[in-house]
This record gives C-alpha cells, sequence and structure tokens, in this order.
C-alpha cells in the first residue's frame, strides 16, 4: 500500500512540473501515475530483502500524448530513492533514448525539488580499450608481433584515426564513448580498439584506472537513475543480472516501448553457427596457439593441455568438414530449410554431438590458461608467466575462450532434444554470405522467452513497469502477457490517448480493383498513388515489402525525383533531415518506407499530413521463429492466424496510424489501400483496435 507521505510527495511533484514547465493537467496522465505509485508502493521484502507480495509490476498502455515519460518518472523516482533502488529505464530505439537523456531528463532534474542524477549505460563494445589502442599501434609500428588469431590486423591507413583518437582521450576532448565520435567509424576499425569480457583484464590492466568503460560504470554507480536499452538489460540478464547493470533485486525496471521485449529476448537467446566461420578461426587458434607455446616457457600444469590444443583445433576442423556437405545435401537448391517441431535428424545429431568431444577440453584448457594469463597481470608478480607475455597474450586468447564457449553453447541447444510437453525450438539451416563466399549457418531460437524472463526478471526484480502507446493486440493485453511471461496477478491499464480524434483526422479503407494476393495490386496502388498523393504535402507511403517499395519507386522517381525520399536509399535519418528541410522551406516531400517508419518517426504538424498504408502488415510468412510457433499451435489444435498473425498484425497497423496524430494541433488523413479490411471477418477486429479517427470506408 502507498504510504500518505509518498502519496502527497509525488503529488506535489507532479504539481511543480506543471507550474514550472507551463503544461496542462491531464487526466491520463494522473492515472498513470497513479497505478504505477500504487504498485510500485505496495511492496514489501521480506528478510532476505526479496518482494514476497503480488504487486510491484504494472503494465499500462498510454496512448499518444499522454506524457507517459513524466508520468512513469514522478511515479516511480521517489519511490526508487526511498527504497535506496536504481530505477532503470529502458528503451527499444536510440531515438527515444537519446530523447530522454537530452531533454526530458535535464527539464526534469531543472523543475523539481527532488535531487537526482541519471548516467548512460551501455554495453562494453561501446567504449575504448587503451590497452586494445595500444596494441594495434604497437603492431602497426612493428613493435609488437604476436600473431592476430582473427586475422584482424589494424591497417596502416588506419593509423592517423588510432593516433588521432589517443590524442583525444588523454586530453579530455573524448570520452572515449564510440557513439560520441564525431566521425564515422567502421565495425573493423573499431574492433582494433574495444575488448569484450574475456578480454578485458580488469582491475589488473595498467590503464584501468583511465578506462572510459569503468568511468562510465563509475558515472552509474553514482546515479538514481540509469538509461539503458533492451539489448543490455537482457545481455545482463543471461549473465546472472549486475555483470554491468545493478541486480534485479536492487532495481526498479521501466520498460519503454515495452511491446519490443519480447522479440528482443528472442532475438538475444538465438544460437546460430556458420561453418566456414568456425574453421576460419580454429585454423588461426591452431597456429596461433603453437606460436605461444613455442614462445613461452609453458608452466607445467599447462604443458599437457597446451600441447594438446593444436591437435583438437585439428579435430574440430575436420568434423566441421564432414559437417559441410551433409548440410549441402538437406539445403539441395534451397536457400533455408527448417526442420519440424524442431527435430534435427540422427545424423546431424550426432556430428554436432562428436564436435562437443575434443571442444570441452580444449574449452577447458584455454579456461585456465586464461585465468594463469590474469593472474599474471597482477602487480606482485605471482603469477606463472611473465608480465610482457601476459600483456601480450592474455586478450587474444580471452576471446579465443569466449569463441570456444560461444561454440559449444550452439552446438549443445543445436543436438539438445526437448522432453515430451516442453515447448519445441526453432531450429534451421540457412545459406548466408560470408565475405565474398557464402557460408551454412545453423541456427536455434526459443519460439517464446516467457519462462526466461519470469525466472531471471519477474520473479527477482524489485519492481517494474512495462508501457508503450501499443501494448493490446485486437484490444487484449493477452498476447503481452504470453509472449513476456507476466505474472498473473500483474495489473493492466490502457490511458486513452488525450487527442481529440474524430475531429483530428480521418481514417479510409480504400477498395482498390483488387486485393493485395492478385497481380493487378501493383497497378491499382499505383493508379491510386498517382491520382490521390499531393505532391505539396508531407506524405509517408509504407510497404510491406522492400521488393513492392522498390518497384513503385521506379515508376515515380522521374516524376517525382524532387520529391521522393525512399529508405534503402539513404539512411533514416538523412531522409527524415531532408523531408523536414523540404517542408520548412513550403516544398513538398514524400516518404517510402518499411516497418521501421511506422514506428519511432515524428513528423508533427505539416511534416506530415497524409499516412498511406498499402497493405495489412501481416509477418512474412517464411520466418522459421513464427513458423515453428504456428506449428506448435497447430498441433495444439489452436489457430496460428487468430493467436500469432493477426494480433501481431494489429499492433504494428495501430503504430503505422499512430504516425499522423503526433501533437493535439495536428490533422490529416490515414489511408489503408488494403480492402481485406472490409472484405474479411478478421477486417472489423483490426479496425476496431485502430486510433478512433473519423471513419471513411
Amino acid at each position: 500500500m502507498l504510504n500518505q507521505e509518498s502519496r502527497e510527495r509525488i503529488q506535489a511533484l507532479y504539481r511543480e512540473c506543471i507550474k514550472a514547465l507551463d503544461l496542462k493537467p491531464r487526466y491520463g496522465q494522473r492515472v498513470m501515475i497513479a497505478e504505477i505509485a500504487k504498485a510500485l508502493g505496495g511492496v514489501r521484502l521480506n528478510d532476505k530483502g526479496e518482494r514476497e507480495n503480488d504487486t510491484g509490476i504494472v503494465v499500462v498502455e498510454a496512448g499518444t500524448g499522454t506524457g507517459k515519460t513524466l508520468a512513469y518518472l514522478l511515479a516511480s523516482l521517489p519511490i526508487a530513492i526511498a527504497a535506496e533502488k536504481k530505477l532503470l529505464i529502458s528503451t527499444a530505439t536510440v531515438a527515444l533514448q537519446e530523447q530522454i537523456l537530452d531533454k526530458d531528463l535535464p527539464n526534469l532534474k531543472k523543475t523539481i525539488s527532488l535531487p537526482f542524477n541519471y548516467a548512460l549505460a551501455k554495453g562494453r563494445g561501446r567504449y575504448l580499450c587503451l590497452m586494445k589502442l595500444d596494441k594495434a599501434l604497437e603492431q602497426l609500428s612493428g613493435i609488437l608481433s604476436t600473431i592476430d588469431l582473427f586475422e584482424q590486423t589494424p591497417e596502416e591507413q588506419d593509423r592517423e584515426l588510432y593516433e588521432k583518437m589517443l590524442n583525444q582521450y588523454a586530453s579530455g576532448r573524448w570520452d572515449g564513448d564510440r557513439d560520441r565520435w564525431a566521425e564515422e567509424i567502421s565495425d573493423a576499425q573499431w574492433g582494433h580498439m574495444t575488448a569484450t569480457h574475456r578480454e578485458c583484464s580488469n582491475r589488473r590492466c595498467p590503464h584501468f584506472s583511465n578506462c572510459s568503460f569503468y568511468k562510465a560504470r563509475q558515472a552509474m554507480e553514482d546515479a538514481d537513475i540509469i538509461v539503458a536499452n533492451h539489448d543490455l538489460v537482457l545481455s545482463d540478464l543471461s549473465l546472472g543480472g549486475g555483470a554491468v547493470l545493478p541486480a534485479p533485486e536492487k532495481t526498479i525496471y521501466v520498460f519503454d516501448e515495452g511491446h519490443h521485449l519480447a522479440d528482443k529476448a528472442l532475438n538475444h537467446f538465438r544460437m546460430e553457427v556458420g561453418v566456414r566461420a568456425q574453421r576460419q578461426w580454429l585454423k588461426q587458434f591452431e597456429k596461433g596457439i603453437e606460436q605461444f607455446v613455442a614462445a613461452t616457457s609453458m608452466p607445467p600444469s599447462l604443458m599437457h593441455s597446451m600441447q594438446e590444443a593444436p591437435g583438437q583445433a585439428r579435430d574440430l576442423v575436420n568434423w566441421l568438414n564432414l559437417l559441410w556437405p551433409l548440410l549441402m545435401d538437406m539445403l539441395g537448391d534451397r536457400e533455408r530449410v527448417r526442420f519440424e517441431f524442431g527435430r534435427i535428424p540422427d545424423n546431424l545429431r550426432d556430428l554436432l554431438n562428436n564436435i562437443k568431444a575434443p571442444l570441452q577440453p580444449l574449452m577447458q584448457g584455454l579456461d585456465k590458461l586464461c585465468d594463469a594469463l590474469q593472474q599474471s597481470l597482477d602487480a606482485k608478480g605471482e603469477g606463472e608467466f611473465s608480465r610482457d607475455i601476459a600483456e601480450s597474450w592474455q586478450a587474444p586468447m580471452g576471446m579465443m575462450l569466449q569463441r570456444a564457449e560461444a561454440l559449444w553453447e550452439a552446438v549443445t541447444w543445436l543436438a539438445a532434444e526437448e522432453k515430451e510437453g516442453e515447448l519445441p525450438v526453432a531450429r534451421w539451416i540457412a545459406r548466408t554470405p560470408f565475405g565474398e563466399d557464402w557460408d551454412i549457418r545453423l541456427s536455434a531460437s526459443p519460439i517464446a522467452i516467457a519462462d526466461q524472463l519470469r525466472r531471471n526478471l519477474w520473479w527477482r526484480c524489485y519492481g517494474a513497469v512495462v508501457t508503450s502507446a501499443t501494448l493490446t493486440a485486437l484490444n487484449s493485453f493477452g498476447n503481452l502477457a504470453w509472449e513476456t511471461g507476466l505474472p498473473d496477478w500483474v495489473g493492466y491499464h490502457r490511458v486513452a490517448s488525450p487527442f481529440d480524434y474524430p475531429n483530428l483526422g480521418q481514417l479510409e479503407v480504400v477498395q482498390l480493383g483488387s486485393d493485395p494476393k492478385s497481380e493487378q495490386f501493383q497497378k491499382d496502388v499505383e493508379d491510386w498513388l498517382r491520382a490521390n498523393v499531393d505532391t505539396d504535402k508531407g506524405t509517408l507511403v509504407l510497404f510491406s515489402s522492400r521488393a513492392q517499395l522498390e518497384a513503385t519507386r521506379e515508376t515515380f522517381i522521374r516524376n517525382w525525383y524532387e520529391r521522393l525520399l525512399c529508405q534503402g536509399f539513404l539512411p533514416k535519418s538523412e531522409i527524415v533531415r531532408r523531408h523536414k528541410e523540404r517542408i520548412d522551406k513550403g516544398e513538398g516531400s514524400i516518404i517510402f518506407g518499411l516497418a521501421s517508419f511506422a514506428e519511432g518517426i515524428d513528423l508533427p504538424g505539416e511534416y506530415l499530413t497524409h499516412v498511406v498504408i498499402v497493405k495489412i502488415p501481416f509477418a512474412v510468412p517464411d520466418d522459421p521463429i513464427q513458423a515453428a510457433t504456428s506449428e506448435w499451435l497447430e498441433s495444439r489444435g489452436r489457430n496460428p492466424f487468430m493467436e500469432l498473425t493477426l494480433p501481431a498484425a494489429s499492433i504494428r497497423l495501430v503504430q503505422a496510424c499512430g504516425r499522423l496524430i503526433r501533437k493535439e494541433t495536428d490533422s490529416g488523413r490515414v489511408s489503408i489501400l488494403d480492402k481485406r479490411l472490409v472484405s474479411h471477418r478478421y477486417g472489423k477486429l483490426l479496425l476496431d483496435s485502430l486510433p478512433p479517427l473519423k471513419r471513411i470506408v
């Protein structure tokens, strides 16, 4: 139960914001604040510091214009500070993260009487590693001759960039954050300047006190609010929680753009193995370990495992060589093959299990070696290797261990067999690009991550808020609850948008002569666009496939050359910039976009007065995870179209329509060129879930 003191404190902070920021009190915003505060304020802990009652997690769908960021900050920050917990705001997109960091939090900090600090949390891979940068420059100067185990020797043309970065970091003009470097950095260039957790020697590193990553970690330690993204949160949870971010028990999470949480988690738990890619690093490892043994005085405790390691690497390559023709036969002339119910053939499972035989001792030997190298970096000099050897070899051997561990985890999951009654794992093989050649990749993914999220997040966290403008599918939270594994007792709330939709815009379902499955549909779409798009206004046309976007572009590029901007031909940020620039000049501008333009694009006022949705955004039918989920649902006598495909399309359609009205003064129309909305029975379900714009059918 929220105590009276906390309630009055939150109400006072809200009044301060309304007055200082000259805002109108919004009913929906007050409701959202009250529901979040009630859920978080009612948490009770047992003697072990664990949540012991059924409260602390709340789901709020807040319509556009609610002011949800201010609502969840005001409701949760005072409770987090009083409970001595961290408030962690997690987003799915960079755009929202930047808005919170650069606008919302600075404004709040200046406005309210409750003092607080905030910091941005990023993964280790976004920060400069001074040790790696030193090694790259030494290799370019010929000082360091250690073999690069990944054939990624620094390029001579990058020397100037590396020296410039070192100088700017040393002088304090750059903080080591990749995203704050003013110029574009390729992944290949950056790979020589950042370290994985296996390469990092932490406090044993001579640069530890000046490390950009650990400086950022310290800022996070001092912060009341931490801003991160879903990927980093999920990565930290998979490591047990508390590896990079605060432990769940010490955290109140706010998952903004919460409708992405399940998809992000699925991508995070996917395992993949490329046959050629694995052979490449193993061959390099064989050379590297032989050089290492020859260059060092090997301690007796490691002698046997290191002498055996090259042979184990060769055995692994041999098994991978046998795997290749088997996968080739399975693929035939197809690009991808999915295994029904995730059950791989016995001969493939046997080969994968054979890979584990030499991989296990190799991994164990590398683990011991990395521990010995880490200890040898200690200033006390009590390790089994000289400090020079440890500094040269700790990072590359750490990377090798990480590769071996990843291969072990992937092969184990690919070869596993689920027990009767367990959810199947989607497993498939596919041709993929590999340099100038191609590879065959084996993939495995859960079809749902509810159990993982329940175990690692919901049951452990002090509290959590899940919010977005689109959390319901077909006006129900059922899909979200199933996908994310939220506890049964969680409170769900819908806060309507304050916008007067019927008087701000129109929604028309255009009944073309053909439906999207007809060959005539493309011509009908082009004819309609030609007749109905005002080239002097701001228009967004959303396509479900890149092929259709490009075909339509070919038709219009000549006549609309000065007006047309197409996704895939320019960066997203540049398209938005040019679009706004044209509208500001009084010119028209038309954007052709795909799914990423149906969400997270903010074009208020005259920047966007017409949204055209070409087709109902059904998911691609051959997606292996969706296909495996549909297969499992059908086996249970359930309807995958109604339970999976239609709810997902509903969310995407709501997001697309939501691009039109961003402020109370906006106006315009949404045109959907898919007559299935009126000709098929499911169309009414989709229409009923859309914003209440004035209907024109």
